[in-house]
């Protein structure tokens, strides 16, 4: 494949295939969306079991264990929070992500979520986030909504504010498959489907939409930005083509 030319492999070397494929790549490039999965799992776990444990705690009449575990609960939220705006928790999730791509180095595909004037609104909704599925939590903890139902209630905020961030951060293809899974999972639940664990797994019924669903998202994207690479290093070992070649070969 080395000694391929672009007679024998037309695009080898077209200009606008090469941007193309860099492109497709640049957006496809999930990394840093799996080290930051992956600290989120971690802190919205601690919340969600600290949630599950100010419930249980509340129904036993256990207020001094209620107490506690609802500070936990925030404790956590606002650890999240301040990961998620806090410069740190962008150079820390930045570096780890540099040092798994090794020798690939640096790619950005410039979108208009890099401006100011975007980025404190879209920390202002991930914001809103938290503090309306900690408002679910403390719904279901007081019996005002029942626990199987927090998938839908989350889907009506969480959905939405996915599917803005995708559009103003112009994320790939792949980035849609988590609100979409998201959305079908919340009405298939609202209609009565048998998707819902049994009370000792119940956590399932919100962790497995939120981080299952995310998490097949960002390996499709990773996956694709595999084949991306290899598409463009193909463009590109054979050189550019002669003057005028892409020109003809649109014509």
């Amino acid at each position: 494949m080395g000694g391929m030319s672009s007679t024998q492999y037309p695009e080898a070397g077209d200009p606008r295939q090469i941007v193309r494929w860099a492109r497709r790549y640049a957006k496809s490039r999930t990394i840093s969306f799996m080290v930051q999965w992956l600290l989120m799992v971690c802190l919205l776990l601690g919340i969600w079991i600290a949630a599950s444990l100010t419930h249980t705690a509340y129904l036993a009449h256990n207020y001094g264990l209620v107490t506690a575990s609802a500070a936990a609960m925030s404790l956590f939220a606002l650890v999240l929070v301040w990961f998620s705006v806090s410069r740190w928790g962008g150079e820390f999730i930045w570096r780890i992500t540099m040092w798994l791509y090794g020798e690939e180095g640096y790619v950005e595909y410039t979108s208009n979520a890099r401006g100011a004037s975007a980025q404190w609104w879209l920390t202002v909704l991930g914001a809103g986030m938290v503090i309306y599925h900690l408002l679910g939590a403390l719904l279901i903890t007081f019996g005002s909504l029942a626990i199987e139902h927090m998938q839908p209630f989350s889907a009506c905020y969480m959905v939405p504010f996915l599917v803005v961030l995708i559009l103003v951060q112009r994320l790939g293809f792949w980035a849609w498959i988590w609100p979409v899974l998201y959305a079908m999972h919340a009405v298939l639940v609202a209609v009565g489907a048998p998707i819902v664990f049994p009370r000792h797994l119940e956590l399932l019924n919100m962790a497995l939409p939120v981080f299952g669903y995310g998490l097949v998202a960002i390996l499709v994207g990773h996956a694709y930005s595999r084949f991306a690479l290899w598409r463009l290093k193909r463009l590109t070992r054979s050189g550019l083509p002669p003057a005028g070649t892409a020109q003809q070969a649109g014509e």
